[in-house]
């Protein structure tokens, strides 16, 4: 009996055991199970949309179309009497009245050229941010801007200030209490966060489109910028107009696009301009910091091959500059700046670009095993890139000053009108004066008077010569003309009124 027992006890200790054995191992497969949980996202907020309407709809109202009127050199007029009616298709279009071209010609060679963009009101006063290159003239003379609000109205604008390695400009209209824009911050937005672009793609005014910063820090060229990338659709006339975050604040000011892709569009991180702003508005140009140096990635074979695992490889010192005057030698690695760690050379150019000329800033260089601290002083980048092409010969760019244009010759019909006239050839069957020259700054130009214009009447009187046109120019007293102007072979007609300068 004893015997059966402890047979039995064993038995149930055996059975207890491998019980709590099985435990064991099936509470480690289940810790096992919960560490390895593919990876999650608490779903919030499911059940509603973003605001996009709201930000659409309160954020209209600080967008404006700019209009950007310039003049470019094109070839000489020649006379147009002889060959058809193609001079005539600026107003008409071809084959009848479909749309308005850009007058040609004029004296001095010059054609005038228009442009558009958006822009983004940034305070109640008036000022608005856009593109460097939505305001920069095409031509190499003098330029004139037009910003046109949402309710309908249009003011000139004058600029404040530009910095064109940035892409940004800032205008200002003379008007006040404007609806405007809260400008944001850049540096924190995630990859995946809903932003709304606003502007006038192809002269569709506020247009609004939606989609997510697809990537941060993106470098298109050799410039100071690094570029948010997003999916909400940009398309020519965007440039200049706000990129925003769902609170409607100004995050980006969209500038680029890949034309070789879809949705692939950039903009300008608002951080980055916030940076500039004062000196926008204090219309001196823009202080970018320079340190010197020729940077370069820290691939394996340099990490193997001095011994450092993150930062950027000082590949050439320029003599005299900033880094070169607190020590910085080549093959040095800059790991921070003000103790920000810089990873590539994208990020070092960002940072230092960052600061005004004049700043100190102090590096972290890992150099033979050990991490130094230099005090760099930083130089301009401006006046460098402006030595260098002294250097090279060329003249330094002065993107403020207008070159000289040449005199247009005349008499008082261009001083008054902005256009000049000369007798019809004989042989042609039309009676009248024909167009020679147009001032693209003129009137005459904007109501679409071209070279090449038959003028036959000066409101209801016929003018069959030089001398008759004449008489009634001097019978108008320097008010507006109002004439009857036809194609050489007079199949197309139209009257234009021009009125004085």
């Amino acid at each position: 009996m004893n015997r059966q027992v402890k047979q039995v006890l064993g038995l149930s200790a055996f059975a207890a055991g491998c019980m709590a054995l099985g435990m064991g191992l099936s509470h480690g497969w289940q810790a096992q199970a919960q560490e390895e949980k593919p990876v999650m996202v608490e779903a919030k907020g499911m059940d509603r949309l973003p605001p996009i309407a709201d930000v659409a709809e309160k954020l209209n109202p600080t967008v404006v179309a700019i209009t950007n009127t310039s003049f470019v050199k094109n070839q000489r007029f020649q006379h147009p009497q002889i060959g058809g009616d193609d001079f005539f298709d600026f107003f008409f279009g071809p084959g009848g009245p479909q749309q308005r071209r850009t007058p040609r010609g004029g004296n001095d060679g010059e054609q005038r050229a228009v442009s558009g963009g958006s822009g983004v009101i940034i305070s109640p006063q008036g000022e608005i941010l856009t593109n460097y290159h939505v305001i920069a003239s095409m031509g190499e003379g003098d330029n004139a801007l037009e910003v046109k609000t949402s309710d309908g109205r249009s003011f000139k604008a004058a600029v404040l200030g530009k910095d064109k390695e940035l892409d940004i400009a800032l205008i200002k209209i003379d008007a006040a209490h404007l609806p405007f824009a809260k400008l944001g911050e850049s540096d924190s937005l995630r990859i995946g966060e809903w932003v709304v672009a606003i502007g006038n793609p192809f002269g569709l005014e506020h247009t609004v489109t939606q989609g997510i910063i697809s990537a941060k820090g993106r470098k298109l060229d050799t410039g100071v910028s690094s570029f948010l990338q997003t999916d909400a659709a940009i398309n020519r006339g965007n440039s200049g107009g706000p990129l925003l975050n769902l609170k409607g604040e100004v995050v980006g000011i969209n500038t680029a696009i890949n034309p070789a892709g879809q949705n692939i569009g950039f903009a300008v991180p608002i951080s980055q301009v916030n940076r500039i702003l004062k000196d926008l508005r204090s219309g001196k140009p823009v202080s970018r910091g320079y340190l010197g140096v020729g940077p370069t990635d820290l691939d394996q074979a340099y990490q193997d091959a001095l011994g450092v695992r993150e930062g950027v490889v000082v590949s050439t010192v320029e003599k005299g500059q900033a880094a070169d005057k607190a020590g910085v030698l080549r093959l040095d690695v800059i790991t921070a700046v003000d103790g920000q760690p810089v990873r590539s050379q994208d990020e070092l150019v960002s940072v230092i670009s960052s600061r005004r000329a004049g700043e100190t800033v102090k590096l972290s260089v890992w150099r033979d095993g050990k991490t130094l601290t230099f005090t760099v002083t930083l130089g301009d980048r401006k006046a460098l890139d402006a030595q260098r092409r002294r250097d090279s010969g060329e003249e330094p760019e002065d993107e403020g000053s207008p070159k000289p244009q040449g005199d247009v010759k005349g008499v008082n019909l261009e001083k008054t009108y902005g256009f000049t006239v000369e007798p019809m050839d004989l042989k042609h069957r039309l009676k009248g004066v024909v167009v020679t020259s147009v001032d693209p700054r003129s009137p005459a130009a904007e109501r679409g008077m071209a070279p090449g214009m038959v003028i036959t009447e000066v409101g209801r009187q016929a003018v069959n010569n030089l001398t008759e046109f004449n008489a009634q120019v001097k019978k108008a007293g320097g008010k507006t003309l109002l004439l009857f102007i036809q194609s050489p072979n007079g199949s197309q007609k139209v009257t234009l009124a021009i009125p004085p300068r």
